[in-house]
């Protein structure tokens, strides 16, 4: 009989871990303090080292059905001209596969019916642990307890388990806000490509996905916590109403109630993952900026990596200290690689961007492919 397992959260690291978990033969139990197991969020993107990790337990090609594929993946300006672009075929060659857009509720609601119905208790928030030395105790605030082997802390940017673990751990306000959604269904042309345009302290991403629609984001510099008088649409048609197409038709068929809007945050990269029989995945120990679109790919890393590691050894404190040993090097690499990205993105001066501008076009893209390899790993071939 292997180890019993409580995973506390059920977003998309919690879940990836329960279908990794089982497709081994380890049984996990999710916790998940939401009523209903409903994702908040657009559109995910996932990189070449997240759909490797999900080919082993069989999830690569049903995340594919999902998906769009882009044929390319890059930088613009406002007036529409490349900066950079990584062509789709470039990175299967380099990487395995390409970039993928899917989106977050479909990939959730796909985790989910991987696992029986009765392996994901909803309504139960986490307020703590006990370990004894011989097992965990999970506590929750309906007044149930969950004796486990093993905890898994899923449970996103303001963990409990993390909180319990190693005390309170300021996030840290990145100087913009966000604003992401997703267009109705055939209201505006596809692109073909995944953009993310860069403009003088304002950036606009887009990208299709399935059901005719187009996933998107925005951000600008903000002080933290404005919401400019609640006025969220009229913001962005003045940010980036005068931008290429279809940047505008994308902002006028969205409506407003749609608009998700969040400031960003991150947290310095931690060694340290793990205690004794409890460990952490996903925003709970390694929140990032958005700019890398590696928040989920590094969930999904997490969550098989922890699983392959319980499955390879009865001796769980070793397995769970295997696994930080594994993931902390990347994620930490993939943390600052969005911070640094994001900042420049946000640069607002004129001499200074247009500096920027202008040495991003000028790096070789062999050059800029390597810089990629620190987060999506060695190539499989020389490029």
């Amino acid at each position: 009989m292997g180890p019993r397992i409580a995973i506390i959260g059920g977003g998309i690291g919690g879940l990836t871990a329960a279908v990794a978990l089982a497709r081994k033969g380890l049984a996990a139990e999710v916790y998940e303090q939401a009523p209903v197991l409903e994702e908040v969020g657009a559109g995910v993107g996932l990189w070449p080292n997240a759909l490797s990790a999900l080919a082993p337990i069989g999830l690569a090609d049903k995340v594919a059905q999902l998906a769009v594929k882009v044929a390319g993946q890059g930088i613009k300006r406002p007036d529409g001209a490349w900066l950079l672009c990584i062509p789709g075929d470039v990175m299967a060659k380099r990487w395995g596969s390409g970039f993928v857009l899917v989106h977050r509720a479909e990939l959730q609601q796909l985790l989910a019916s991987e696992l029986g119905p009765s392996i994901i208790h909803l309504g139960a928030r986490c307020t703590g642990f006990e370990d004894s030395g011989q097992e965990v105790t999970a506590h929750f605030a309906d007044g149930r307890k969950v004796q486990a082997d093993v905890v898994v802390g899923a449970d996103g940017v303001h963990s409990a388990v993390r909180a319990q673990l190693f005390g309170p751990a300021a996030l840290r306000y990145r100087g913009y806000t966000a604003v992401r959604s997703i267009t109705p269904a055939g209201s505006v042309p596809l692109p073909r490509d995944g953009i993310e345009t860069w403009g003088r302290g304002a950036r606009f991403g887009l990208g299709p996905t399935s059901g005719d629609r187009v996933i998107w984001y925005a951000m600008w510099n903000a002080a933290e916590g404005a919401h400019d008088a609640g006025d969220t649409a009229a913001r962005l048609r003045e940010l980036f109403g005068g931008w290429h197409e279809p940047i505008p038709a994308i902002i006028d068929a969205t409506p407003a109630a749609a608009l998700i809007r969040n400031d960003i945050y991150d947290r310095r990269p931690a060694r340290t993952w793990s205690r004794a029989r409890v460990a952490l995945i996903g925003d709970a120990i390694h929140p990032m900026t958005p700019d890398l679109a590696q928040g989920a790919c590094q969930a999904i890393l997490d969550a098989t990596t922890l699983a392959t590691c319980l499955a390879a050894s009865r001796d769980t404190r070793a397995a769970v200290g295997d696994y930080q040993r594994r993931r902390w090097r990347n994620a930490a690499a993939a943390t600052l690689m969005a911070r640094n990205m994001g900042a420049m993105g946000q640069w607002k001066r004129h001499t200074v961007c247009t500096a920027r501008n202008t040495l991003i076009r000028s790096i070789p893209l062999s050059v800029q492919l390597r810089q990629f390899d620190l987060v999506l790993g060695a190539p499989q071939q020389a490029s």
